[in-house]
């Protein structure tokens, strides 16, 4: 079957279908939805059994089929995501080769280069891969590797800032509660205290400050949170007061604790780097889905588990941000899940990863859970697996907890000594998949992969991998947002620097507003510039769309002495709200001169309307359509997010065509089938010979041909095995009995016509494919006007900014 039906209709290509004695005869390839992840899946297999090739593979289809995926990789394999190479030449593998690893074959790091290569071409041939392949792969997403706490990879500020969760999460009592816990729990292991919820007076003091302020929607930094444990805002918890329940002395002992943490050089990496924004990190400002490996070997256990948990918790909020479908919209894998979500213990990331678990398939998030050993996995989070791929294990009691775990989920459908033959039997890279999309049990062996599996990546190798790539999330500049497009940018600067200073206020109008804008500097005389500002509401209306937003606009202008009338396009935002700014200066300050054209003015009413009129005709609520699909961005939507938006919607139509598709073929193809039994029954009813062999050829041949796209869960490579010979024991049968040749000549004619099937439904599929590309549709651009009385609540001041003294002397 074309390679482009299964990439392009959500089929993941994952390996060879076996029969039971581990034979591929029939070359019949497994495909798996990729809608079938959203009911999660785990992996299970011992060291050596394919595991991670298996994972690699599946985040590979991933990246081909354009879905986003965040890896947690704890031991440092799943990095080898970034080592493919296009041209498969042996001097890309050449940096990646470990000389140990060619000694111990005598040969040199040249030589194994070579030879490596060669392997991997005849590799990916053998399972009708090519570079195209891996060309193709690279061009759909950018790789990067994530370091929380490390420069060797793409830092990440995790404690700089402890976010507010999406309203959707907060109004959620058990799933904020949960946030608020875990995240408390794991801040506080990193500085020793193993904060029970209910008793440790550490964790209850936390968490109500992480309530008080998430409720109001608002951010905590690390050092704020510090400064509110020692002055928290609020004066009783429960029903003692604060002091009595936890003394300002012992407040200070956590204070100083978490401040160390803070201060610490080790813990400096933790606050620097990309932000751990979900959306931006899964996809890029143009819309692009990106792979997220987030490497975290480096860390301690409880360093680790904080990330986790932190990281986990930003999904959950993002997850509730999302809109449903039944379509996979990215995936969450995890390489090693020991320690995270165990059966009989309660970390802090057990809670997040129960609740993805059982929530996430509503909004299109699969989960992959990887783990050596299934006594790593909680009972609970067993029940809300749908997919399981078992590959060797180390012990037979292994393989009854795996059979207890698979067998039981299936609710009695799995036959138990079934499954447990197929798992006594398998080699390496060999995988028993059972799933709640199929009936049987199939056995199979993993596809060559795309990547170089390398092994286990140093901090070295990371930092080379990470010098070499492409910009990732959080470095460049963020997409624009469509709003208020009546300012080109900042202005860097005066235009003329000042050339009077006196330490007497300017005289102006008594009509004329005057503000200042205070910094933190260490002077004895405070310097003050002076700015023209204006802040107006800008009220942006459409009923038909359902668009009532208000824009606050707050810009400023620089008065040089050469200032005359206000260029508003040329102005720049003003650095904070006008309320914000303080009535009067310090007594002792100092002042640069005005310009002689607003000493002039008796008030700003003139130029507070030039800034209406600047604002009524060039302020545009700029917002996103394809007209073709009724499809518009919401005000304040990133143009990279209408593309991420269009592309699910996209996914999510053709999934269901690709599905109607599939029911309509499955049923002509049956139907075929059925004619060709009901011919060949018609040849020798009462022979029991003949109608074993008609059997055989009945099921083999339309399985062969369709089954790998339609999906019949019937299907196994044993059954299919025997297509090979289903024309033959057509052709036996007709030969045996002379007077059935008008009947073989009949079966010969149903083949051709199901082989017609075949090929009319992969036309119909490639075309499907390509009426849902996303790049078939375009993207255009409009915008929604205020009307006059749309602008309002104008108001301009004289703001006077403190500057660094340019040692000019002051004028008495």
């Amino acid at each position: 079957m074309d390679s482009q039906l299964y990439e392009k209709l959500g089929l993941f290509y994952l390996g060879r279908q076996l029969d039971v004695a581990g034979q591929a005869p029939a070359q019949l390839p497994l495909l798996f939805k990729s809608k079938d992840f959203t009911t999660h899946a785990a992996i299970i297999g011992m060291t050596g059994s394919g595991k991670t090739g298996l994972g690699i593979g599946l985040i590979e289809e991933a990246i081909i089929d354009n879905i986003p995926s965040i890896i947690i990789d704890p031991k440092g394999d799943m990095g080898n995501l970034l080592l493919a190479f296009p041209e498969l030449r042996p001097e890309d593998f050449l940096p990646w080769i470990d000389p140990a690893d060619a000694a111990r074959k005598e040969m040199t790091v040249e030589a194994y280069a070579d030879k490596t290569a060669r392997e991997w071409q005849e590799g990916l041939q053998g399972w009708g891969q090519g570079r195209e392949r891996i060309s193709g792969m690279l061009a759909a997403t950018t790789m990067t590797i994530y370091t929380p706490g490390s420069g060797n990879g793409m830092p990440v500020s995790v404690l700089s800032s402890f976010q507010a969760p999406a309203a959707e999460v907060v109004n959620d009592t058990d799933t904020f509660n949960g946030l608020v816990n875990s995240t408390t729990t794991s801040l506080l292991a990193l500085i020793g205290v193993a904060g029970d919820p209910l008793q440790s007076r550490e964790h209850i003091l936390v968490s109500s400050i992480l309530i008080h302020f998430w409720r109001l929607g608002e951010d905590l930094t690390l050092e704020g949170l510090i400064g509110n444990i020692v002055n928290p805002p609020f004066a009783k918890v429960g029903v003692f007061p604060l002091d009595t329940f936890y003394p300002q002395t012992q407040r200070m002992t956590l204070a100083m604790n978490l401040n160390g943490l803070l201060a610490s050089p080790t813990f400096a990496a933790w606050l620097q780097g990309a932000p751990l924004d979900i959306q931006r990190i899964l996809y890029g400002d143009d819309g692009r889905p990106r792979t997220a490996i987030f490497s975290i070997s480096h860390l301690s256990d409880s360093e680790r588990m904080f990330f986790v948990t932190t990281l986990l918790n930003q999904i959950i909020g993002w997850m509730r941000r999302q809109s449903g479908t039944s379509s996979l919209k990215a995936l969450l894998y995890m390489d090693e899940i020991f320690g995270y979500f165990p059966p009989t213990a309660n970390p802090p990331s057990k809670r997040p990863m129960l609740l993805l678990l059982k929530q996430a398939r509503a909004f299109g998030l699969g989960v992959v859970l990887s783990t050596q050993n299934p006594v790593d996995l909680d009972y609970k989070g067993l029940a809300n697996i749908g997919t399981w791929f078992v590959g060797r294990l180390q012990t037979s009691q292994d393989q009854e907890r795996v059979l207890d775990g698979i067998v039981g989920a299936s609710e009695g459908k799995l036959d138990r000594q079934q499954v447990k033959g197929m798992l006594s039997a398998m080699k390496g890279r060999q995988f028993v998949l059972t799933s709640a999309h199929l009936d049987t049990p199939l056995l199979f062996e993993t596809r060559w992969v795309l990547s170089y599996l390398r092994g286990p990546l140093s901090a070295a190798d990371i930092k080379r991998l990470t010098q070499d790539r492409p910009v990732g999330a959080g470095e460049g500049a963020a997409a624009a947002i469509p709003a208020v497009m009546a300012a080109p940018g900042p202005v860097p600067g005066p235009a003329v620097p000042p050339t009077g200073l006196s330490d007497h206020p300017p005289l102006v109008a008594q009509g004329i507003e005057q503000l200042y804008l205070l910094h933190n500097m260490a002077t004895e005389q405070p310097v003050f510039e002076p700015w023209l500002a204006a802040a107006a509401s800008i009220r942006f209306y459409n009923g038909a769309r359902n668009i009532d937003i208000v824009e606050e606009k707050i810009v400023r202008l620089y008065l040089d002495e050469t200032f005359s009338t206000p260029d508003w396009a040329a102005a720049e935002d003003c650095p904070c709200p006008l309320g914000q700014c303080a009535g009067q200066a310090p007594t002792n300050s100092c002042y640069y001169t005005l310009p002689e054209a607003l000493v002039r003015l008796k008030d700003l009413g003139d130029l507070a309307r030039s800034f209406t009129d600047h604002l009524y005709h060039n302020s545009r609520l700029e917002l996103f359509r394809v007209a073709a699909l009724k499809l518009e961005s919401q005000p304040g939507e990133h143009l990279g997010d209408f593309k991420v938006r269009l592309a699910d919607l996209l996914r999510e139509r053709k999934d269901a065509e690709v599905e109607k598709l599939r029911q309509s073929y499955g049923t002509r193809q049956q139907r075929l089938e059925d004619r060709i039994g009901a011919a060949m029954d018609r040849v020798e009813r009462e022979k029991a010979d003949v109608a074993a062999k008609t059997a055989d050829t009945v099921i083999s041949f339309g399985a062969a041909v369709l089954g790998a796209f339609l999906g019949r869960k019937a299907m196994s490579a044993t059954t299919v095995s025997k297509a090979a010979t289903g024309m033959r024991s057509a052709g036996r049968v007709a030969r045996e009995k002379g007077d059935v040749q008008r009947a073989e000549v009949e079966v010969q004619a149903l083949q051709q016509e199901l082989n017609g099937l075949a090929a009319e439904l992969e036309a119909k599929a490639l075309a499907l494919a390509d009426a849902f590309n996303p790049e078939s549709y375009a993207i255009e651009t409009f915008a929604v006007k205020p009307r006059r009385s749309d602008v309002f609540n104008v108001r301009l001041a004289l703001l006077w900014e403190m500057v660094p003294d340019r040692g000019m002397p002051a004028e008495s």
